[in-house]
């Protein structure tokens, strides 16, 4: 017998014996407020109290220039996966953004799936790439307001039932979900706060309001 084998079969043991527990029901969170305004309001200020920056547009199209705009000041670029048709849209083949990849890159473009309101989180999936999100200091991100959702177990669920390509085709949630709550921070050392230390150091949510 293999030192796995006998570790599976100390953990069927223990299940066997085990008491069934009836499942507790959704869980809904702790909140520290219940927000008057709409799941957009809430996301925009749980965003921006963590240190993230939100701007707002009508279309795509608007938020495409500006996001193209903005990270016209940055000589290396990284785009994901689900973000290159947003980031290029209405812009002629030559005008495409040109990319580099995440390691070397000053600056990145995703494409969230969606947001939690109650915590200010954007709802990240591996289609996009975890490398683009997670590596560029800076990092912007195409949000649909459609897809700002009041609380977590709303989000999951549309995840769940959303079929997403070369993941979940047959449903389910994807491999990975990354929840992004502005910028990354850290206090570890000596107490003295840090942004940028496991990831983007600047995050800035794109809300395309018609999409």
């Amino acid at each position: 017998m293999t030192a796995r084998s006998s570790i599976l079969d100390r953990v069927r043991i223990a299940l066997a014996n085990r008491e069934v527990v009836a499942h507790p029901g959704s869980f809904e969170g702790w909140r520290p407020f219940m927000h008057s305004g709409n799941p957009t309001e809430q996301f925009t200020e749980m965003f921006e109290k963590a240190g993230g920056e939100v701007v707002s547009f009508k279309t795509q199209a608007e938020a495409s220039l500006w996001v193209r705009g903005f990270l016209a000041d940055f000589d290396s670029l990284s785009v994901g996966e689900l973000a290159r048709g947003r980031l290029n849209e209405d812009a002629e083949p030559d005008k495409w953004i040109e990319e580099t990849d995440p390691s070397a890159a000053e600056a990145g473009a995703s494409l969230a799936f969606g947001a939690v309101a109650e915590t200010g989180s954007l709802i990240m999936t591996p289609q996009d790439g975890r490398r683009a999100q997670l590596l560029p200091p800076v990092h912007v991100v195409f949000l649909d307001q459609a897809k700002i959702y009041k609380g977590l177990s709303e989000g999951f669920v549309a995840l769940k039932n959303e079929v997403l390509p070369g993941d979940n085709e047959s449903g389910g949630l994807p491999s990975a979900v990354g929840l992004h709550s502005g910028p990354s921070k850290s206090a570890d050392i000596g107490q003295v706060l840090v942004k940028g230390v496991h990831g983007p150091g600047r995050v800035v949510a794109v809300i395309i309001e018609s999409a």
